[in-house]
């Protein structure tokens, strides 16, 4: 099961960060569900395979945008699909919210966050 994380940050306004995710679920022909103001969740099916990636995305209090993805895809390959929905998912994002920057990625740092 591939399973990714991310982390961006300045992205402390919800108004912001709300408006860039119901963006995004519309350019990807999608619903965000809404679990509260702070947390959010997409179905992305990839075409041609059909495989179903979940996102969750939660903007944290310390003003940082948390983002996990998974499928069922495994990860013994790459998850090659799951990981470009992954760089879709960020280029989106610093796309609709001018200023953001990836400060953490699991695929390229690491799966632990360490902490400077």
């Amino acid at each position: 099961m591939a399973r990714f994380e991310a982390l961006l940050a300045p992205a402390s306004n919800p108004s912001d960060w709300s408006a860039a995710v119901n963006q995004l679920a519309q350019e990807w022909q999608g619903a965000a569900d809404w679990l509260d103001g702070r947390n959010a969740s997409l179905t992305v099916h990839v075409a041609p395979t059909g495989l179903q990636v979940k996102l969750l995305l939660e903007l944290q209090r310390s003003g940082q945008l948390g983002v996990l993805i998974s499928s069922r895809e495994g990860m013994g390959g790459g998850a090659v699909q799951t990981k470009v929905v992954l760089e879709q998912l960020l280029t989106s994002l610093e796309r609709l919210l001018p200023g953001v920057q990836v400060v953490f990625r699991s695929d390229r740092d690491g799966p632990i966050r360490q902490r400077a």
